[in-house]
């Protein structure tokens, strides 16, 4: 699992029948103390994120493992938002 920030929504108004109905989102990498990093990742939205949000990214085949990615082909799925980090 990654940590990272919601930077910005993808649109595409053109896309296979299994993501029209998910949302896509921009998602920069941040270190553990949650300082950006220059590594991004389009993931799907499994929870309902926002702009600006702190995010734990499953990647690879662990990240089609929820009820909503599991019928979509995706390398990338936002699975939780962190609310209060305790570093």
């Amino acid at each position: 699992m990654e940590i990272g920030k919601v930077v910005g929504r993808v649109v595409s108004v053109s896309k296979i029948k299994e993501l029209e109905p998910v949302k896509l989102f921009l998602v920069q990498f941040t270190d553990h103390e949650f300082k950006v990093k220059d590594d991004f990742v389009v993931a799907i939205d499994t929870i309902g994120v926002g702009k600006d949000d702190m995010v734990l990214i499953t990647q690879g085949s662990g990240s089609r493992f929820t009820k909503i990615s599991e019928p979509v082909h995706t390398d990338a799925s936002i699975v939780a938002r962190i609310d209060n980090p305790d570093i």
